[in-house]
């Protein structure tokens, strides 16, 4: 075995970078067991694909340490919330922890065909429950950044040129000055949280 050869074929970074199958990963721990000085070309290969990582990290931004704690303690704060301590939704909220609210507050919006009902309106956010069966019309904020968490039923979200659809616990932020309308999807109506968040917040 010439292991010149065999170290120039690029197996070892290969396999340093777990991109091997089963069966060549295999025949290289088998080379690394015959040919220990292997073991040494394993470590250079290492440590020079960690220098390279580290020459081109990209430093994540300050805010990004604060944005995550925020998230954390969202996350936890949403379990145990009631009308006077709620969380903001975002694409980490979970639907059932809604769901478990609304069916403590609100058991009358299950059987609405339409509801409404203010949940929280102060320091520029408000927080609606709102149970549609009639799809809502275009509409453009320049004022608010709006999103919503469907919690039951389906609709077909349309913003700007893009259409997509929203089952339960699917979430959709809005931007600014973006056309956008909602058409209800399910033959039930649906249910949701709808935030507005005023720009100056």
């Amino acid at each position: 075995m010439n292991l010149k050869v065999y170290i120039k074929s690029g197996i070892l970074e290969l396999f340093v970078l777990d991109l091997l199958d089963e069966t060549e990963r295999a025949d290289v721990l088998d080379m690394l067991s015959r040919f220990p000085v292997l073991e040494k070309e394993i470590s250079e290969i290492e440590s020079t694909l960690q220098m390279y990582a580290h020459s081109i990290a990209i430093e994540p931004p300050k805010s990004l340490k604060a944005k995550i704690e925020r998230s954390i303690a969202d996350t936890v704060q949403e379990k145990n919330m009631d009308l006077d301590n709620l969380s903001m939704i975002s694409a980490h909220s979970d639907y059932q922890n809604w769901m478990n609210l609304v069916s403590k507050y609100f058991p009358m919006a299950f059987e609405a065909e339409n509801f409404s009902e203010v949940l929280r309106n102060e320091n520029g956010i408000t927080q609606v429950l709102v149970v549609s069966s009639v799809d809502i019309d275009d509409e453009t904020h320049d004022d608010v950044h709006e999103s919503f968490l469907i919690l039951q039923g389906q609709c077909r979200c349309t913003v700007g040129e893009e259409s997509f659809y929203l089952n339960p616990g699917g979430f959709t932020q809005i931007p600014l000055n973006e056309n956008h309308k909602v058409e209800i999807t399910s033959s039930t109506p649906v249910m949701a949280i709808a935030q507005y968040v005023s720009v100056a917040v």
